[in-house]
């Protein structure tokens, strides 16, 4: 999705012609099999795009001021087992908006076997999957859920890769959701020795149930987000520029937070 992603970041930056952005989607890797056409087919596919009155196409990201923007976020255990294996076993996510959880998900997945080093990691047995629903399903219904919400998980790489690969296996149509990383986001506002969320929850004290289950994880990034939103440098004011501020590595920090590039 590399080819998708450096022309999401070049809408992120101005609007584009219609005609040359979806010629652009259908040499895309993973878009080429879908007949991208139309707006509403990209809203359905999770980006958040409109058409405005000259013919150009502009990512609402880019204007909708952060504070206004819902944020899924997202935490996936899975089987642990080589890609051609890997399977999702749980999905955990929490809608936010305005400081506010607007709403849940949460769903095990159906496997008949797990290694026994994650049956020990999440207390996730194969009993307790049994009578789940089928990884399909499931993706179908977070699908519906996620909408065109920005991505956002503590190392937004993997559940996002993992749950595109996991999308293609069942020949679905990809999710094209901005993202955002909770961990690079904490690193420049947040001070602590390291950054796994086992770590953060302890640092900001947050009590979210079981660590290594999906939703109390997405609980716990939600509120290291939230913790995150409160040293926010002035500059920040649209969701895009939030997307930018977890990306760069440029010193523009604010002196009230001299500790945010420390590992």
């Amino acid at each position: 999705m590399k080819q998708f992603e450096q022309l999401a970041d070049k809408l992120a930056k101005k609007d584009l012609n219609a005609e040359y952005l979806f010629y652009m989607l259908k040499k895309c890797e993973y878009l080429d099999d879908f007949d991208i056409t139309c707006v509403e087919e990209l809203n359905s596919l999770g980006f958040d795009v409109s058409k405005k009155d000259d013919g150009n196409l502009s990512l609402r990201t880019r204007y909708r001021k952060w504070q206004e923007q819902r944020f899924c976020v997202v935490d996936i255990e899975t089987n642990n087992l080589p890609l051609n294996e890997a399977k999702v076993i749980e999905i955990g996510a929490v809608i936010l908006k305005n400081g506010d959880i607007l709403d849940e998900f949460n769903s095990f997945i159906f496997t008949d076997f797990l290694p026994e080093a994650i049956i020990n990691l999440t207390g996730i047995t194969v009993d307790m999957l049994k009578n789940a629903p089928s990884e399909a399903e499931v993706l179908e219904k977070f699908r519906l859920f996620l909408g065109t919400d920005v991505f956002v998980a503590h190392n937004v790489e993997f559940d996002y890769s993992f749950l595109s690969y996991a999308f293609r296996r069942y020949n679905f149509a990809p999710f094209l959701n901005r993202k955002l990383c909770t961990i690079k986001l904490a690193r420049k506002t947040i001070k602590s020795v390291k950054y796994g969320l086992g770590t953060l929850r302890e640092v900001l004290e947050i009590n979210e149930g079981v660590h290594h289950r999906a939703l109390s994880d997405a609980r716990s990034a939600a509120k290291v987000f939230l913790e995150a939103c409160k040293n926010m440098p002035k500059w920040v004011v649209t969701t895009e520029d939030l997307i930018e501020f977890t990306k760069t590595n440029k010193s523009f920090l604010e002196p009230k937070l001299p500790f945010m590039n420390e590992e």
